[in-house]
């Protein structure tokens, strides 16, 4: 476990633990221990990070020297971050050494990284090889509350990870409504669940037709944060395809491994509003999962079925693996009824998305630019960058069917596009809404959960 906590005195002589400090030679405490050090800390040294032994003039045994000037420069910090997370053992951090431009962001973005950079998931390995590590803060209380945001961030996004990697025997739809459940002990936090026969009964027969295949019942999740009574309500709602097999547009052998990640997006918003929760934020937030997998079995939807959803519109269904948006669209419905005009869902839902984009950035569609501009604000305070992609009527023509409404895929031309404009075809017209396409970024290269848009969305409530 890696904890970090607020140390409220320091004497650098007699301190037991290694001490984490910038050579900024102007400061007192660092004179102090550069004289103690014998001038050691005037050496110009040509690393971002340097640990050196104290060789007994002091108690602690080892000074761990962040490079002030490599500090000043952003493209090195994350290095000197991740140096910092790697140490062993018990480490007392002078943040008031890190007082430089950015100075607010240093902290937080450190803690965050020291939580993590620390991240191991071995729930399911007999041998769990974990180091305990306990990060002691000295310097100005008043800007302790970046400390813990950051913690908090990389304590959510961890979470959010540990859903994300945890395989579909351990976790399906009612394993992860129960999870959700919990956030009630949070002040200013309700939990609602919604069983198979309660989402029958609001004729969400998009969403239910997912599910048709699997022995598993689904479950709608509603999560609300009310940290404000004055503030308009906004939606978060996450794809949560708990395993996606295809069903019988089923994936190839090598396509199905790791469809356990087909959840990012509803461990996204449940992560998220456990973090507004714990900041306790002055929002007013929902978030949303129409949680399921998408399996072959009796009764499972097959292509030329028609569904029909919440809202009255027909579906043709074309692939039965173009099942996110068709739990998305009886998703988006259930949040516009709960009364949020602003709609940001959020879903690892297309291939094309990350053949476009990779694993760089995050595909955003939307039909109102000052709300994306808001979203962007704080995506790039949070290093989680966003990509605005295009969606038009002639996306939406491409949906169009000779038996339904609309078909659930567009054909082979420009998927993430076409996958949004389905999404709209859900969305009020006086409700400001985002699409978020996580299909790249809610996986690194060996396909483990990166936790992406936890923060960002903590965020964007953060003002």
């Amino acid at each position: 476990m890696v904890d970090i906590h607020e140390q409220k005195t320091f004497d650098f002589i007699t301190e037991e633990n290694d001490i984490v400090l910038v050579n900024k030679l102007d400061h007192p405490l660092v004179k102090a221990i550069d004289k103690q050090m014998d001038g050691l800390l005037q050496n110009n040294f040509d690393k971002p990070f340097t640990t050196v032994h104290t060789l007994g003039k002091m108690v602690a045994k080892k000074l761990h020297i962040v490079n002030k000037t490599d500090l000043e420069k952003p493209d090195k910090r994350e290095e000197i971050y991740k140096q910092i997370a790697k140490l062993k053992g018990d480490l007392c951090v002078l943040i008031d050494t890190f007082e430089i431009n950015d100075y607010l962001e240093i902290v937080q973005d450190l803690s965050e990284h020291i939580l993590t950079n620390n991240y191991v998931f071995n729930t399911f390995k007999n041998d769990k090889k974990t180091d305990d590590k306990n990060f002691y803060y000295y310097g100005e209380t008043a800007i302790y509350r970046n400390v813990l945001k950051g913690y908090v961030y990389g304590e959510m996004m961890n979470k959010c990870r540990d859903l994300v990697n945890t395989p579909y025997n351990h976790l399906n739809a009612i394993d992860l409504a129960n999870y959700a459940k919990a956030l009630e002990t949070y002040d200013n936090v309700t939990v609602t669940i919604y069983d198979k026969k309660q989402i029958e009964d609001m004729n969400m027969g998009s969403y239910l037709g997912v599910n048709k295949g699997s022995s598993d019942e689904p479950r709608l999740i509603f999560i609300e944060y009310k940290g404000s009574t004055t503030k308009e309500p906004v939606a978060l709602v996450g794809k949560g395809v708990m395993y996606d097999t295809g069903g019988y547009s089923i994936k190839t052998s090598t396509g199905m491994p790791g469809m356990k990640v087909d959840m990012a997006g509803a461990a996204a918003v449940i992560s998220a509003i456990e973090a507004i929760a714990k900041l306790k934020l002055d929002a007013h937030v929902m978030s949303i999962v129409a949680a399921t997998d998408n399996r072959i079995g009796d009764g499972a939807i097959v292509p030329d079925d028609i569904l029909t959803a919440a809202n009255g519109k027909t579906i043709e269904i074309i692939s039965t693996d173009a099942e996110g948006r068709l739990t998305l669209a009886d998703a988006v419905w259930f949040a516009q009824q709960q009364g949020a005009k602003k709609v940001i869902d959020v879903a690892t839902l297309t291939g094309s998305m990350v053949r476009a984009l990779g694993k760089e950035y995050t595909g955003a569609f939307t039909n109102d630019n000052e709300f994306l501009q808001e979203l962007m604000d704080a995506s790039n305070k949070t290093k989680e960058p966003l990509w605005e992609m295009p969606i038009n009527k002639g996306y939406h023509k491409l949906l169009e069917s000779k038996f339904a409404d609309m078909k659930n895929t567009g054909g082979p031309l420009a998927g993430a596009s076409t996958a949004a404009a389905f999404i709209e075809n859900f969305i009020d017209e006086d409700t400001k809404w985002i699409h978020l396409d996580i299909a790249g970024t809610a996986s690194n290269k060996a396909n483990e959960g990166t936790g992406v848009m936890v923060k960002t969305f903590t965020e964007l409530f953060d003002n």
